[in-house]
Order: structure tokens, then sequence, then C-alpha cells
């Protein structure tokens, strides 16, 4: 194996994903092990500060939403991902 050469191994991921997951740490100049620990660090990080922080706090000095409005960008958002995910098929 070359020095360069890096091989990871996913068990359940198929091999088309890893081979993803590998260009794209490469796209960001990071080995796939640095990429991987870069995710996981900064995932623990957003779940460390959801929990601890309030809804209020992360908005900030942001306006307020009422409800109905909420509802409809929380729609908006479902329906996007819904076209995204059956144009993938």
């Amino acid at each position: 194996m070359a020095a360069s050469e890096t091989h990871l191994a996913v068990k359940g991921l198929p091999k088309r994903r890893l081979a993803e997951f590998v260009r794209r740490a490469k796209s960001f100049g990071m080995t796939p092990e640095k990429y991987l620990r870069t995710l996981v660090e900064e995932d623990l990080t957003v779940s460390r500060k959801a929990r601890t922080t309030t809804f209020h706090e992360l908005m900030g000095s942001a306006r307020i939403v009422d409800e109905q409005e909420l509802d409809q960008l929380v729609e908006a958002v479902k329906e996007r991902h819904h076209r995204r995910s059956t144009r993938k098929r």
C-alpha cells in the first residue's frame, strides 16, 4: 500500500458511499481519518450545545416566529426533501 493511500472500512457502508466520503475528505484537504474525526467532533459539539442551550438562546436576537409560520417553514423543508429524495431514485 502506498504511503499516501488510505484504507478505511465501515461495515454495511457501500463501497460507492465510502469512495464518495474519501473524495469529499480530499476536497477539504483532509485525510479520510481526519475528516471523520472532524465530523464526529462537530456532531458531539452540536449535540452538547443543543442539550444545554434553549431555543430562545440559539435564536438570539432573531425575530419572533409564530407557530403558524414555523409550521409553514417545516412543511416547505419536508416538501423540498421529498422532491430531492424521490429524484435520486
